[in-house]
Protein backbone atom coordinates (compact mmCIF):
# COMPACT_ATOMS: atom_id res chain seq x y z
CA UNK A 1 0.00 0.00 0.00
CA UNK A 2 2.88 2.49 1.08
CA UNK A 3 4.68 1.55 -2.13
CA UNK A 4 1.86 2.49 -3.84
CA UNK A 5 0.83 5.83 -2.62
CA UNK A 6 4.35 6.78 -3.62
CA UNK A 7 3.74 5.92 -6.98
CA UNK A 8 1.02 7.48 -7.19
CA UNK A 9 2.26 10.82 -5.59
CA UNK A 10 2.25 14.14 -7.31
CA UNK A 11 5.94 15.60 -8.70
CA UNK A 12 5.80 18.68 -6.13
CA UNK A 13 5.02 16.38 -3.02
CA UNK A 14 7.69 14.17 -4.16
CA UNK A 15 9.92 17.67 -4.55
CA UNK A 16 8.67 18.72 -1.15
CA UNK A 17 9.48 15.16 0.77
CA UNK A 18 13.13 14.97 -0.88
CA UNK A 19 13.75 18.34 0.38
CA UNK A 20 12.66 17.35 3.98
CA UNK A 21 14.42 14.76 4.03
CA UNK A 22 17.36 16.46 2.81
CA UNK A 23 17.16 19.26 5.26
CA UNK A 24 17.08 16.56 7.89
CA UNK A 25 20.52 15.06 6.70
CA UNK A 26 22.24 18.71 6.95
CA UNK A 27 21.12 18.95 10.01
CA UNK A 28 22.48 16.09 11.01
CA UNK A 29 25.65 16.49 9.12
CA UNK A 30 26.21 20.21 11.03
CA UNK A 31 25.48 18.19 14.24
CA UNK A 32 28.39 15.56 13.88
CA UNK A 33 30.87 18.47 12.61
CA UNK A 34 29.69 20.44 15.19
CA UNK A 35 30.64 17.48 17.39
CA UNK A 36 33.91 16.62 15.90
CA UNK A 37 35.25 19.73 16.19
CA UNK A 38 34.39 19.47 20.35
CA UNK A 39 35.87 16.76 20.33
CA UNK A 40 39.12 17.85 18.18
CA UNK A 41 39.06 21.15 20.94
CA UNK A 42 38.68 18.23 24.01
CA UNK A 43 41.84 16.37 22.60
CA UNK A 44 44.34 19.27 22.35
CA UNK A 45 43.05 20.44 25.47
CA UNK A 46 45.11 17.08 26.82
CA UNK A 47 48.35 17.54 28.63
CA UNK A 48 49.50 15.21 25.46
CA UNK A 49 47.28 15.42 22.88
CA UNK A 50 47.16 12.50 20.39
CA UNK A 51 48.36 14.26 17.05
CA UNK A 52 47.08 11.44 14.70
CA UNK A 53 43.51 11.30 16.45
CA UNK A 54 43.32 15.12 15.77
CA UNK A 55 44.22 14.61 12.54
CA UNK A 56 42.24 11.44 11.58
CA UNK A 57 39.06 14.07 12.96
CA UNK A 58 39.92 17.17 11.39
CA UNK A 59 40.03 15.05 8.09
CA UNK A 60 36.93 13.47 8.39
CA UNK A 61 35.20 17.04 9.42
CA UNK A 62 36.78 18.42 6.00
CA UNK A 63 34.96 15.54 4.41
CA UNK A 64 31.88 16.40 5.92
CA UNK A 65 32.39 20.19 5.35
CA UNK A 66 32.50 19.44 1.25
CA UNK A 67 29.45 17.25 1.67
CA UNK A 68 27.42 19.06 3.18
CA UNK A 69 28.32 22.17 0.61
CA UNK A 70 27.29 19.91 -2.18
CA UNK A 71 23.81 18.85 -0.02
CA UNK A 72 23.30 22.71 0.53
CA UNK A 73 23.64 23.37 -2.94
CA UNK A 74 21.41 20.74 -4.13
CA UNK A 75 18.55 21.94 -1.73
CA UNK A 76 19.09 24.99 -2.48
CA UNK A 77 18.33 24.09 -6.69
CA UNK A 78 16.10 21.81 -5.57
CA UNK A 79 14.05 24.78 -3.55
CA UNK A 80 14.65 27.01 -6.37
CA UNK A 81 12.95 24.22 -8.57
CA UNK A 82 9.95 23.93 -6.26
CA UNK A 83 9.22 27.67 -5.83
CA UNK A 84 9.48 28.44 -9.20
CA UNK A 85 6.54 25.18 -10.35
CA UNK A 86 5.10 24.54 -7.47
Amino acid sequence: MAAEAVRTERPCAMMRRAAESARRDIKRRRDEIFRLRSEIGHLRGQPDPDQKAIAALEQRVESLAAQLKQDELSLDTLEQVISENC
